[in-house]
């Protein structure tokens, strides 16, 4: 049985992720394809991870510093 949707999205990276949350606000029925992992390159490799290890780094700076 077919399913309609008002949105296919193509991909799953951040652009994907905002297009998708900004037509559900809308009221829209969205369905992404993803051929590979669930994220893109931002959330599973770039952008996230690295903020991370920053967010650590400075942790760890923040700390030694306080000692």
């Amino acid at each position: 049985m077919p399913t309609k949707y008002d949105l296919a999205i193509i991909g799953s990276g951040g652009g994907a992720f905002a297009a998708a949350i900004r037509a559900t606000t809308l009221g829209k029925s969205v369905v992404m394809i993803e051929r590979g992992t669930l994220g893109g390159t931002c959330v599973n490799t770039g952008c996230v991870p690295s903020k991370a290890l920053i967010a650590a780094a400075d942790a760890r700076h923040s700390a030694a510093d306080a000692a």
